[in-house]
């Protein structure tokens, strides 16, 4: 491998080197300037954005440089265009961070390339010059697909040799870069003929490239992940077609080192510890699945990820049941069949030591010339078989069960064959076989039972309670009987599995599984539904209140503590009880009790609630709205309305804070109370609140360039938990601000005191890097949380935006005038600015002025107001507001006072 680059390093930069000293280097206008921006460009090609792709044994980066081929070619002299690639090249390398060894490589093979393209161009009569003509350009476009195509041709086949793959296999694939190379070139010849005209047409270009590279880019990204979609199902289907352990092991990783595109693929113990930039996947069995040295890159996206786990997973499912099926092999492999001849009389004239085993005899002699029937009771569904008839009658049979044995003693599960035999054309006796399926029928009851329970409790599974409740159903329709049905879903699990790991989390679902057995009466069933999910069905129940008292039996079983491998674990549940009803279908049932654990875990969880026709329709209800919610993200049915943040001494504006609003065509505009808990439980909120983020700075953006007289604003964005909890929370604030030209002194983040105390270390980092942006952090809705004054002194905080709570009786409640007082003071001395909310009086503003508070925000001021109405009212006119009338101005305050994204 290393005499492969080494070659490609010393035919290319020499050659390079002969061909700049050999070729004419005229003067260009602007020639230079015309380098330095190609191999600008060419760098960020190369490093950024990046997109990899890899199959089967091949990892490409998309870059599309070739449309800079073209100019490079014809718009600058040679050593110019050598040293615009070798940038590329090196940029490219080191972007991502290739050994030493392959960037010379591949210096050397675009080297090569490039110089055999600036060949082509002297000898078709061209030379570099600053305005090319069409012909010049024609031949720098033939160049460029020189260039790349000697290129394609040279890095594959330094990967058929490294990888031991067939070069004209990998030359197939060129094939398919054919056309987006074309493009690619035309691109680039379009844009040197703009830019040969008037040299600012670059910029025009520039845009038009990323649109185009981008574009691309999604395009092959989609197309490889529909291919790759594809190589895992047939990976996932040829690793099922396997019995031979061995050969699974071999399959899983040759399969997997092909889809990951990694070097080194292998089967480590779970306690091996894995390299520095490996990834691995456990097979179930003590093993991991890893995967090592990733071609292209050494990082491993999401999808890499992913695709082990699937593969680790299906694989130590097959695993197991090869192993167990291996196992079964040889057993029966050690055993041999019981072969019997009969004559005409159905008497015995030969029997093999296996059958003689069987009759219970000693030695053949026992039973050679008897009559089958004194030696042998064979008994098919419990009628004695007549063997003399079946041999009249030349009966055929093949693996046909029957019992042997006595029906009053011990018996044995056969499986027999039988055939006529013949001699010279002539019917003479028959040829029974008997095998012992003892081993097979309790595999094939290990199998039925493990298709009915689940494997980790032993509980009936999923498959099983739909069964049951089939026929609990279908007697309720013919003897008016009903059942009950429980649905328990265990309270903070997930904690459990997160602080001692999964096998604490397998353990204590065993013990739940049977405690919970053992508070069900003998006729009552429970099943593992999915996770941590259990379902409980009572049989022929009379009335509602013999399954609740199920229920309360079960919730208090669960109050005792768990002992799982030393630690003391509490658990609780929520449930949600049923009862069928005949005119109700198997999914109806369960949609109810669904429901109403919903609603029991609402309620505070380890409880139970009925269902009821209402708690059915809010569920549903909640999910058309997520539905409708989605919808109204994707067709920008969202509007974000401005308050205004003003001093409280003048009224002067100083800031907005902004508040999203739905425009439902459907609904009407709704609150974010209404919206938002729906937006956090579906994760809807991260998407909300990064486009709440970008709406806001990018008219706050605008506003400071329309008012450049003015001090500039600043706005307030409200960030959830979830936003919060982001680990590239600081790189999207970062991107938005660079995305909208906001500087980050005008921008606000609001947390509450909830988020602060989540995860202290986590949280310091995060208010660190948006500091290091320069953007301000304020804490909501302060005083209403759980947190301490001492909060402030510990985070990093700009801004205490003091809760509306206080300021409510501010002027009649000594207590808030004190607390609001405390507040301003610590604020003030630890540098941080302070915001009064919900200011209504004129009163309150004079109080708060009075104390100190320099800003305030409220209806005294204005409510809300949509962009135009505020500009309105920032230039100092009357802005009618577009809030729907709220009935009463507590409502208004509910609607409004969501502390999440708003």
């Amino acid at each position: 491998m290393n005499l492969a680059f080494a070659s490609a390093i010393v035919l290319g930069v020499p050659f390079t080197l002969v061909t700049i000293a050999l070729l004419p280097s005229p003067h260009i206008d602007h020639g230079i300037w015309y380098a330095l921006a190609l191999g600008a460009c060419m760098a960020v090609f190369h490093a950024r954005p990046r997109r990899t792709v890899h199959g089967r044994g091949v990892v490409e980066t998309i870059q599309l440089d070739e449309i800079l081929f073209v100019p490079t070619m014809v718009m600058i002299v040679p050593w110019q265009a050598s040293t615009v690639l070798a940038i590329g090249t090196i940029v490219g390398s080191i972007a991502a961070r290739r050994p030493l060894i392959k960037a010379a490589f591949n210096l050397g093979q675009l080297s090569f390339a490039g110089a055999c393209g600036m060949i082509f161009v002297y000898l078709a009569g061209v030379t570099p010059t600053s305005k090319p003509g069409m012909r010049d350009t024609l031949v720098a476009m033939l160049a460029s697909l020189l260039l790349t195509f000697i290129t394609g041709v040279l890095v594959r086949a330094i990967m058929a040799y490294m990888n031991a793959i067939a070069f004209w296999g990998l030359m197939k694939d060129l094939r398919t870069r054919i056309g987006p190379w074309a493009g690619a070139v035309t691109v680039g010849g379009i844009a040197t003929i703009a830019i040969g005209k008037t040299p600012w047409a670059g910029i025009l270009v520039i845009g038009v490239i990323i649109f185009i590279h981008r574009a691309y880019a999604s395009i092959v990204i989609e197309q490889s992940a529909r291919r790759h979609s594809e190589d895992i199902q047939q990976s996932i289907a040829s690793l099922r077609t396997h019995t031979d352990p061995e050969r699974v092991r071999q399959d899983l990783l040759d399969t997997t080192q092909g889809l990951l595109a990694a070097g080194d693929v292998a089967i480590v113990p779970d306690d091996q510890p894995d390299p520095p930039r490996a990834y691995s996947a456990p097979l179930g069995n003590g093993q991991r699945l890893r995967a090592d040295n990733r071609r292209g890159t050494d990082q491993w996206d999401a999808r890499d990820r992913e695709t082990l786990i699937t593969l680790a997973g299906v694989a130590g499912d097959v695993l197991r049941s090869a192993e167990l099926i291996a196992r079964l092999r040889t057993i029966t492999n050690s055993q041999s069949e019981g072969v019997i001849a009969l004559d005409m009389d159905a008497r015995i004239t030969f029997a093999n030591p296996a059958a003689v085993h069987m009759l219970g005899c000693s030695s053949d002699e026992d039973v050679l010339g008897a009559p089958i029937g004194e030696r042998l009771t064979l008994r098919h569904r419990r009628v004695p078989l007549d063997f003399a008839s079946m041999v009249e009658g030349q009966f055929v049979a093949q693996d046909a069960d029957a019992t042997l044995g006595p029906p009053d003693g011990d018996t044995l599960d056969i499986a027999y064959s039988i055939t006529p035999l013949r001699a010279e054309g002539a019917h003479v006796g028959a040829v029974l076989v008997l095998r012992d399926v003892t081993e097979r029928r309790a595999f094939q009851d290990e199998l039925t039972r493990r298709a009915l329970h689940d494997e980790l409790t032993g509980l009936p599974n999923r498959r099983l309670l739909l069964e049951r409740l089939d026929h609990a159903l279908a007697r309720t329709r013919s003897t008016g009987l009903n059942h009950g049905l429980l649905f328990l879903d265990l309270d903070r699990f997930k904690l459990v599995n997160d602080s001692y790991g999964h096998l604490v989390g397998d353990k204590l679902l065993i013990q739940v599984g049977n405690r919970l057995l053992s508070g069900l009466a003998p006729g009552d069933s429970v099943a593992r539904m999915s996770g941590d999910e259990f379902i409980v069905l009572v049989e022929d129940v009379v009335e509602m209140e013999a399954i609740t008292d199920v229920a309360e039996r079960l919730l208090q079983l669960l109050q005792e503590p768990f002992e799982v491998d030393g630690h003391h674990i509490f658990m609780s549940a929520s449930i949600g009880v049923g009862l069928t009803q005949s005119e109700q279908g198997r999914d109806d049932v369960l949609a109810a009790i669904d429901a109403a654990t919903y609603a029991a875990k609402a309620a505070g969880r380890n409880c139970y609630t009925v269902s009821t026709d209402a708690s059915v329709d809010e569920a549903r209800a909640r999910l058309d709205l997520e539905v409708s919610l989605r919808h109204g993200l994707d067709e920008d049915e969202l509007e974000l309305h401005y308050q205004p943040i003003v001093t409280a001494d003048g009224g002067s504006v100083r800031g907005v804070e902004a508040l999203v609003r739905w425009r439902s065509p459907q609904r009407g505009v709704l609150w974010p109370a209404q919206f938002v808990p729906v937006a956090e439980e579906t994760g809807l909120i991260v998407p909300m609140g990064r486009w709440v983020l970008e709406e806001a700075c990018r008219d706050v953006r605008e506003w400071t360039l329309r008012h450049p007289e003015r001090e500039p604003l600043t706005v307030s964005v409200n960030l959830s938990a979830l936003q919060f909890a982001q680990h590239r929370l600081a790189e999207e604030v970062a991107e938005t601000l660079r995305s909208t030209g906001l500087p980050a002194s005008q921008l606000c983040l609001e947390i509450t005191e909830t988020v602060l105390m989540s995860d202290t270390v986590s949280t310091q980092a995060t208010l660190n890097a948006l500091h290091a942006l320069g953007v301000s952090v304020a804490i909501d809705d302060f005083g209403t949380g759980y947190s301490s004054l001492s909060y402030l002194k510990r985070f990093n905080i700009d801004v205490v935006k003091l809760d509306r709570t206080f300021i409510e009786g501010l002027v009649t409640d000594p207590v808030d005038a004190e607390i609001a007082s405390a507040v301003i003071r610590l604020s003030a001395a630890l540098d941080i600015s302070t915001v009064a909310e919900g200011v209504e009086t004129d009163s309150q503003r004079q109080m708060l002025v009075k104390l100190g508070c320099p800003l305030i925000q409220g209806y005294l001021t204005a409510r809300p107001l949509p962009a135009p109405d505020f500009l309105r009212f920032w230039d100092g006119g009357y802005a009618t507001t577009s809030e729907p009338d709220i009935e009463s101005v507590d409502a208004y305050r509910e609607h409004e006072a969501t502390d999440v994204v708003r």
